[in-house]
């Protein structure tokens, strides 16, 4: 009989883990809604690409099936709080996605007022995300293993790399002024900064077998961080995005490895 306890339990333990909104979940909202705005920059600023249209499309499949999974796993009240607040900056953000689209569709172009509510839209959902992640560190408590670490932040880093390229995205493609575009104070330059400081504690914090990757990571970043730097002086939309794709990629790889 107590055998038979024991595997139950043990059988259970799995799912009661699983029962907690996971931080790579979390993660990949913010960083899919953000990488929507970037393609919604990208169609609006290049006569409606349907490519640009498909990669908007697919950040927010993965966006809403990353929230499904969240509000899915939320048991607590502070974590159903949480998942409740973030579907309600979901339904916001993606009613004004749906009208800018077809703004573009049927007139050509948006209205600046609803791109601006969209960017704050999508700012709200971001650190609404981000205050949930925090949470849930503070409960599991603060300390982690070197992987747990790296892990940490090479997410951090591929989502900075994904909220510098909409900011510098926004900027590149739009016309109808800088003003309005973009939806945080400070410049892609000053995120950059930002960056720069978290790439050089990842290089600290890797096992040496990894080092390689992350040098890897540290060149290409060296190159694009001169388009970023001048953004004003000779904007280079493409470039930054096909550079975006592949430091986020070889960021994302490192945070899998155990």
């Amino acid at each position: 009989m107590l055998r038979a306890v024991v595997i139950v339990l043990t059988a259970l333990t799995p799912w009661m883990v699983q029962a907690t909104p996971s931080q790579e979940d979390l993660h990949q909202l913010r960083l899919k809604v953000t990488d929507a705005m970037t393609g919604f920059y990208m169609y609006q600023g290049l006569e409606a690409d349907i490519k640009y249209a498909a990669r908007t499309d697919a950040a927010l499949q993965d966006a809403h099936a990353a929230l499904t999974r969240i509000t899915a796993d939320s048991e607590t009240n502070e974590e159903l709080n949480g998942a409740a607040l973030l579907t309600e900056h979901w339904n916001n953000f993606t009613r004004l996605m749906t009208a800018n689209r077809t703004d573009i569709v049927e007139r050509g172009y948006p209205d600046i007022r609803l791109v601006d509510e969209m960017g704050e839209a999508c700012l709200q959902l971001v650190t609404s995300a981000a205050d949930v992640s925090t949470s849930l560190d503070t409960e599991h408590g603060g300390n982690l293993e070197r992987s747990e670490q790296v892990a940490q932040l090479a997410r951090s880093l591929a989502f900075q790399m994904t909220d510098i390229t909409a900011q510098y995205t926004g900027r590149g493609t739009s016309n109808l002024g800088q003003v309005f575009v973009g939806y945080h104070t400070v410049t892609p330059k000053e995120m950059a900064r930002s960056f720069e400081k978290q790439l050089s504690a990842l290089e600290e914090a890797v096992a040496n077998e990894q080092i390689l990757e992350v040098t890897a990571i540290r060149n290409k970043w060296e190159f694009l961080h001169r388009s970023i730097a001048n953004y004003n002086e000779n904007s280079v939309p493409f470039l930054v995005l096909n550079y975006n794709d592949s430091i986020v990629s070889a960021l994302h790889k490192l945070a899998s490895q155990e």
